[in-house]
C-alpha cells in the first residue's frame, strides 16, 4: 500500500471520483506543464515566463517561474511577494530580472554542491546528485481572482526527498489574498490577519466535506479506505470526523476550492500530499460573503 500511495501521492491523475457518500469531488494534478484556466476578460497581469536549469553529477537545479511584469500594482505586489517566498528570496529589492533569477539558481546550485561534497567528497564512488526543483505558475484566472501555484521539491541525501505544494488566490482590484490565517502567513508576508474564506470553520457539515475529500483522494490512488476505522488507522489525526483544515489555506480554480495537505501533515509520507477539490456548489454555503462573491 505504501508503494502504491507513494507513487500517486504527488501527482494524482485528474479524475471525477465519488467519496463514500457520492459527493462529486475531483482529485487534482500538479501543473508541471503550465495550464491556465481561460478567462473571458482581459488578463489582469502581464507575465514573463522564466525557465532556468543547471546540472552536473553533483547537483541539479530547475526553476520555472511566471513573474508578473505589469498590471494592477497591488495585485502585482501581492503575487511577487508570494513567488519570492516560495523561492526563498529574502531580498526586498528583488525586481525579477533574468540576471537576478540566474543568481538565484546559481546560489541554490552552489549550496547543493557544498552539501554534496560534505556528504560524498571523500568517497571514491560519490553518490546520487542533490536536486532542487521550483515551479511557481499562474494556475487559474477568472473575472474576480487569480490563483498562483507553487511547488518546491528536492533531495539532499537520505531515504527520500521532500516537497511542498502551496497555492494562493488573490482578489483582483486590491490584491488581497483569499484564505485564512495560518502559521505560514508570516512566512508568505500575508497582509491580512483575519478569516475571509470560511464563515464558520466549526461546522460539522464542513468537516464531513473534508473527510469525503480525503476518502476520494485514496480512492483515486487505487487504495480506497473501507470505512472510518481503516481511515483512522492510517491518518495521523485525533478524530477523522474533525480532520483539521490544511496548514496552507485552500486555493481556488474555476470549478472549486482545492485542499492540499503537506507531507506528514495528517498522514505518513507514503500517503503523499492529500489533495482534492470541492466544487463551489458544495462549499459555497460555508464561505464568507466576501469569498462567495468571487465564485465564477
Amino acid at each position: 500500500m505504501a508503494a502504491a500511495l507513494s507513487a500517486c501521492g504527488h501527482r494524482a491523475s485528474t479524475a471525477d471520483v465519488a467519496a463514500e457518500d457520492s459527493v462529486d469531488y475531483t482529485t487534482t494534478e500538479s501543473p508541471y506543464t503550465v495550464r491556465v484556466d481561460s478567462v473571458d476578460a482581459k488578463p489582469a497581469l502581464t507575465i514573463d515566463t522564466i525557465r532556468i536549469e543547471r546540472s552536473d553529477k553533483m547537483a541539479e537545479v530547475s526553476l520555472l517561474v511566471q513573474w508578473p511584469t505589469g498590471g494592477d500594482s497591488a495585485l502585482v505586489g501581492s503575487v511577487r511577494r508570494f513567488i519570492c517566498d516560495v523561492c526563498g528570496i529574502q531580498n526586498a529589492a528583488f525586481k525579477g530580472s533574468r540576471a537576478e533569477w540566474r543568481d538565484v539558481v546559481d546560489a541554490e546550485y552552489n549550496g547543493l554542491v557544498e552539501g554534496w561534497n560534505g556528504t560524498y567528497g571523500d568517497s571514491d564512488e560519490g553518490g546520487p546528485s542533490f536536486s532542487s526543483t521550483t515551479e511557481v505558475v499562474l494556475l487559474a484566472e477568472t473575472a474576480g481572482f487569480v490563483t498562483f501555484y507553487g511547488e518546491t521539491s528536492g533531495y539532499t541525501g537520505g531515504a527520500h526527498g521532500m516537497a511542498v505544494h502551496v497555492g494562493r488566490t488573490f482578489r483582483k482590484g486590491d490584491g488581497r489574498a483569499i484564505g485564512y490565517e495560518t502559521d505560514m502567513d508570516d512566512h508568505f508576508n500575508v497582509e491580512h490577519k483575519d478569516d475571509n474564506l470560511f464563515a464558520n470553520t466549526e461546522s460539522p457539515a464542513l468537516y464531513a466535506l473534508i473527510k469525503g475529500g480525503v476518502y476520494s483522494y485514496f480512492k483515486a490512488c487505487g487504495q480506497p479506505m473501507a470505512d472510518d476505522e481503516e481511515l483512522a488507522d492510517f491518518l495521523q489525526v485525533d478524530n477523522v470526523n474533525r480532520i483539521p483544515l490544511p496548514g496552507n489555506a485552500p486555493y481556488w480554480t474555476k470549478t472549486g476550492i482545492v485542499f492540499c495537505y503537506t507531507q506528514y501533515e495528517i498522514a505518513p509520507y507514503a500517503a503523499g500530499m492529500i489533495t482534492f477539490e470541492i466544487p463551489y456548489k458544495r462549499i459555497r454555503e460555508f464561505l464568507t460573503d466576501e469569498a462567495a462573491s468571487l465564485i465564477p
